[in-house]
């Protein structure tokens, strides 16, 4: 996960206000329980110390937003600057939290909030195609020729001149849109490109892409006469195969890396912590199984931590703060562009984005051998990939 999003949370300076909120409105009384959420809300922030100005600030959050259809979840984030984090979860969050404290609860927010991707789907045909993409409320046709794009069963030479006339208007349309799907990719940053249409069609579209943005694609086969409205189970699905991706990749690189003696990984709390103090971490792996609850030192600055309050005393960090480990760790993260790869518990469901089912897989074969006396089957994808503390970490540079 890219914690883009999480920047102005963590330049801020605390108190903060964290709020995970079931907002599901498919009852009768909808209105009234979104109320009397809300109202709960207010007296669990005042009642813990939040200011008014604060309060205020969520609850209007809260008011103005209009509700779903269904089901429905908030996460905010908000401290005397006003509102920092504001996401919309198309499912309640696994645990409401309504909380005021020194740094933001954001185990519990990178926990519900999904990582957003952005996605340009493309619909290719012989005489053109159709691109949305991040921002767009409608599909934009690109058009190409539409004469002569339908071949004929003959022979004959002019038949075969006719076919090729056909050919190069193909060509012709389908450069036409590889140029204008290109340019909505570079100048959105795309990460998945979706194309929909026949078999023939998008090959041609891949064939006749630059490179950055053919490496992107994911066909969807049996597209054809779809458009890029038609299929949202479908582009959702496809990012979530890039997320895959990109998660088991990460942990297959943290594992090659925990294996050598360069120190370009590290595990534990007093391991990353060091490495966030010299902003040298990558991306931390966090597995809410085995996670601390141990607390550590903070100074005026995200990267001011330590494990004992003299670490930072000897840096000359004036007044330190106790707050819990995880949040600060995930904090000074987001405050250095890294990026987070969660492990997450079983009990929580959201298919692919955990990793666990792996490592549950091989703990369950590892003790149906043992039962039967038998050799232990060798582990894959969690092999030597255990992390204390239930924190890990690759890093930009050795420390």
């Amino acid at each position: 996960m890219r914690l883009d999003w999480l920047r102005d949370a963590c330049a801020a300076p605390g108190p903060f206000a964290t709020v995970l909120l079931d907002v599901t409105h498919d009852t009768e009384d909808a209105a009234r329980q979104d109320e009397l959420r809300r109202r709960g809300v207010r007296e669990e922030l005042s009642g813990q110390g939040a200011p008014g100005s604060v309060v205020d600030a969520v609850d209007a959050a809260l008011a103005e937003a209009p509700p779903p259809e269904g089901t429905g979840g908030r996460v905010l984030v908000a401290a005397d600057k006003g509102v920092l984090v504001d996401a919309v979860l198309p499912a309640p969050p696994r645990t409401s939290v309504s909380t005021w404290s020194a740094l933001p609860d954001l185990a519990a927010v990178t926990e519900a909030v999904r990582e957003e991707v952005p996605v340009v789907v493309v619909r290719i045909d012989e005489t053109g195609g159709e691109v949305l993409a991040p921002g767009d409320a409608e599909p934009e046709e690109v058009g190409g020729r539409d004469h002569p794009v339908h071949k004929v069963r003959a022979g004959g030479l002019s038949h075969l001149n006719m076919q090729e006339r056909v050919e190069e208007t193909w060509r012709e349309n389908t450069a036409e849109v590889a140029g204008r799907v290109d340019a909505r990719v570079r100048a959105s940053g795309a990460r998945v490109l979706v194309v929909l249409g026949d078999s023939p069609a998008r090959s041609r579209l891949v064939d006749a892409l630059p490179e950055r943005s053919a490496k992107i694609v994911a066909e969807v086969e049996h597209t054809a006469g779809a458009t890029p409205v038609d299929v949202p189970d479908t582009v959702a699905a496809a990012v979530e195969d890039v997320l895959d991706a990109e998660r088991r990749q990460a942990w297959e690189h943290y594992r090659q890396l925990a294996g050598r003696p360069d120190g370009q990984a590290v595990t534990g709390l007093a391991d990353v912590v060091a490495a966030l103090r010299a902003e040298a971490v990558d991306t931390l792996f966090l597995d809410p199984a085995t996670l601390t609850d141990a607390a550590v030192w903070v100074g005026g600055e995200p990267t001011q931590l330590g494990v004992q309050r003299e670490e930072l005393e000897a840096l000359n960090v004036g007044d330190p703060q106790e707050v819990p480990g995880v949040p600060a760790v995930i904090r000074a993260v987001a405050c250095q562009s890294g990026q987070l790869v969660r492990l997450d518990d079983p009990a929580v469901v959201r298919g692919k984005d955990r990793l666990d089912d792996a490592r549950i897989a091989e703990e369950q074969a590892e003790a149906a051998a043992d039962a039967a006396g038998e050799e232990a089957p060798e582990r894959g994808l969690f092999a030597d990939g255990a992390l204390t503390d239930g924190l890990g970490a690759t890093l930009r540079f050795p420390i």
